[in-house]
């Protein structure tokens, strides 16, 4: 009995229903796998793999041949299909053993360690190779994942602008190999304005390992709580108390700014709770100063004080 000759999906290990992911997946896996510059057989049973796997991809990857080869196989593939004449037509393709330019073509270099090198574009590195040579596969270091660090800083800083120190802790790498922790302090100047949350980052002065490169500091800054001065975007809040009798017959509020000046603002109308009252431009970077009222009420009242609100008869 004749031998069967391996079909080209046979040749790629695919079902006939593949798509041409698969048939690119399988191509990739298998050419690289029996280059007979890298296969761990002999090289002479290589050349033929590697000659047999080319040509069917070559075949099974332009969708044209496909077709004539899934309806009248290889022989209407290069000797032509009937024409219903009574003749045939086409029969044009051959394989001229270039499996190296058909490799070549699809991997945009003739190296069988492309995948290796780097040439494979996204394409993922080989799960056998390991297996075929003994050897680690080499892979691209990842950088460490990034240290935080947390910087507090009091509104009046924020306002003005401050030099401060930054300290984190981090993982050095020893010349012999071995990590240990090592506290880092920098100076850090926080410009007059900045948002809460991430403000800078230290390429490369985070952590350090054997097999990532060095990560980055996250600077984080978060602003102090305080308990008369408080800030929205550029609108800086201050909450000022004042009496029953000051919210309805009106004072004068002395706002000590940030730089060391005194706002005088009167108060002339009644104040209700909830009120507030804006100075513009007394704020961040050119935002508004925003005056909201703690009225202070009595928790009791003499029988006098009574009747001398009630005289007024509002």
């Amino acid at each position: 009995m004749p031998a069967v000759l391996d079909s080209y999906y046979d040749s790629l290990e695919i079902g006939r229903t593949a798509d041409t992911d698969e048939i690119k997946k399988a191509f990739r896996k298998l050419s690289l796998k029996n280059h007979p510059e890298r296969s761990a057989g002999p090289k002479a049973e290589a050349e033929v793999k590697f000659g047999k796997i080319a040509e069917a991809y070559d075949v099974l990857s332009n969708p044209a041949r496909r077709a004539i080869y899934d309806q009248y196989g290889e022989r209407g593939l290069k000797e032509g299909v009937p024409d219903g004449k009574g003749n045939v037509k086409g029969g044009k393709y051959r394989y001229n053993n270039n499996a190296v330019e058909i490799f070549t073509a699809f991997f945009g270099t003739s190296s069988p360690f492309a995948d290796i090198l780097g040439a494979t574009g996204d394409a993922p590195l080989p799960e056998f190779y390991g297996e075929l040579t003994g050897m680690q596969l080499p892979f691209e270091k990842k950088k460490a994942a990034p240290v935080k660090a947390v910087l507090e800083v009091s509104l009046g800083e924020l306002f003005n602008g401050a030099t401060k120190t930054v300290s984190y802790t981090r993982k050095k790498l020893g010349e012999d190999g071995v990590q240990a922790d090592e506290a880092v302090e920098t100076q850090l100047f926080v410009k007059p304005g900045w948002e809460e949350g991430l403000v800078a980052t230290l390429p490369g002065l985070g952590d350090e390992g054997v097999h990532v490169l060095p990560g980055d500091v996250e600077i984080e800054m978060v602003i102090a709580p305080d308990d008369l001065w408080s800030r929205d975007g550029s609108t800086l809040l201050f909450k000022h108390a004042m009496t029953l009798t000051e919210a309805l017959v009106g004072k004068i509020i002395d706002v000590p700014t940030f730089d060391n000046r005194v706002l005088s603002v009167p108060v002339t109308q009644v104040v209700a709770p909830g009120d507030m009252l804006t100075v513009p431009g007394e704020g961040f970077v050119g935002g508004d100063l925003v005056i909201y009222f703690d009225i202070q009420f009595p928790k009791t009242l003499t029988p006098a004080q009574k009747k001398s609100i009630k005289a007024v008869a509002m």
